[in-house]
């Protein structure tokens, strides 16, 4: 079961380009699925993060989710929800952020803030 989960994801990390289906309004939903093996510990994973997006007065909100897709049957499939914003300071390539994540009871924990400069 595994193979053939890990055999589709790749086919369709090979196939598909990432981008987010525009529902309107503002309103933006997608997905990501990162399937890597780690050399030191010689662990395969297999991860899907769906999102949903709101753009809206210069503000961009997402709320997201990583799911292991590897121990689908096991006590850990589900590990929170990810929320983040940002807001881009003028045309400057300064952005503002603020991240926060629950665990699967709900319970939140810290709260990141800070800012970004492109260039």
């Amino acid at each position: 079961m595994k193979l053939a989960v890990i055999a589709t994801a790749a086919t369709l990390l090979v196939a598909t380009q990432a981008s987010a289906i525009d529902l309107g309004n503002g309103m933006t939903v997608g997905g990501e699925v990162d399937m890597n093996y780690t050399t030191g510990t010689e662990l395969w994973a297999l991860e899907a993060t769906p999102e949903v997006g709101l753009a809206m007065f210069g503000v961009d909100l997402t709320v997201g989710s990583t799911f292991d897709l590897m121990n689908l049957n096991g006590d850990d499939t589900f590990k929170g929800l990810d929320f983040s914003t940002e807001y881009a300071i003028g045309n400057t390539g300064l952005t503002g952020y603020g991240e926060v994540s629950t665990d699967s009871d709900f319970e939140f924990g810290d709260v990141k803030v800070g800012a970004k400069f492109a260039f």
